[in-house]
């Protein structure tokens, strides 16, 4: 006698369900390689999983290292890098299920749950990540204004490292970012002149520090692009570094300085358009906190006219 199989109770020789190409391009969509997984290719979705994740290593490591021309580069191929595997992930796992729509045999690892912890530190890292990176490694800043000129311009768009002063201590002559003494909401960009216990004094805009006099040489106006104010441009030179400022036409409120001792834990800040800046020549702003300092101008990323100023801002 013939046995035959109830219509309600699968032949154990039935063909596994298959793959769904619009669930796997789902899955790709919120986790980058889990249209892999669910596709059962474990090792290229884990591969593009974590090529998903590269990007924080690799600013971490471009601030401890310097945002230069050749570390932004890594840290630009790095977000291609993030990019590419989020388009590829989902392309190829939708090709992937087109061939897999019968005859599948689920993994250990094709599991709901497994899923949803894909997609759960899929959605949650990113925003947590950004977030930090932002508040402690590296964070881009719009100058509103031009007290920084020649060398920031009104509308550049720059990246501040902010690990670079957890690593070693403020130098003079170096573009920071600090919180606004008059609205600590706010944050602004100025340079460094004196540091702790130094002797600082301004004389008819010759800047005195420890009683030595800043040098400083005149830049021809024929090797300068042109200026959104009128006035001279000089290269002037402090432990070091050598920096251009702007003196205006005519001599401002600002030209001078009387002499003062930088307190302990605070540095003198100057604007690098000298006659067209609030900065600690002002006594409602005055000495910075060190404490104050958000952290080091390291890189133009949009400049406000030419392209030729992108890249490494030199201090």
């Amino acid at each position: 006698m013939t046995h035959t199989p109830s219509p309600d109770v699968p032949s154990p020789d039935a063909p596994s369900p298959g793959r769904s190409p619009f669930v796997a391009v789902i899955f790709s969509l919120l986790a980058t390689g889990l249209g892999h997984i669910y596709c059962g290719r474990i090792v290229p979705g884990l591969v593009l999983f974590l090529a998903s994740l590269l990007l924080t290593p690799v600013a971490v490591a471009a601030a401890f290292l310097g945002l230069s021309m050749p570390v932004m580069s890594v840290l630009g191929l790095a977000i291609v890098t993030v990019i590419g595997a989020y388009l590829f992930s989902v392309v190829d796992s939708f090709r992937l299920a087109r061939r897999l729509q019968t005859g599948f045999e689920p993994r250990d690892y094709n599991r709901p749950l497994v899923y949803g912890l894909f997609i759960l530190v899929a959605l949650t890292y990113p925003p947590l990540a950004v977030a930090q990176l932002r508040a402690n490694v590296i964070e881009a800043f719009y100058i509103p204004s031009a007290g920084m000129t020649p060398n920031v311009l009104h509308g550049d768009r720059l990246l501040v490292n902010k690990l670079t002063y957890r690593l070693r201590a403020v130098e003079r002559g170096e573009l920071i970012v600090f919180k606004s003494p008059k609205d600590r909401r706010l944050t602004w960009i100025k340079r460094v002149i004196a540091l702790p216990g130094d002797v600082v004094e301004m004389k008819n805009n010759e800047v005195y520090v420890n009683d030595r006099k800043l040098e400083r040489d005149r830049v021809p106006a024929s090797s300068l692009p042109a200026l959104p104010e009128p006035g001279e441009v000089y290269e002037e030179v402090n432990a070091g570094r050598r920096y251009k400022i702007l003196l205006g036409p005519a001599p401002s409120e600002h030209a001078n300085y009387a002499r003062a001792t930088v307190p302990e834990g605070a540095c003198f800040v100057l604007g690098d358009s000298r006659d067209n800046s609030t900065d600690s020549r002002d006594p409602a702003v005055g000495f910075v906190p060190l404490g104050d300092i958000v952290g080091h101008v390291e890189f133009i990323y949009l400049p406000a006219e030419s392209w030729r100023r992108f890249g490494a801002q030199r201090d």
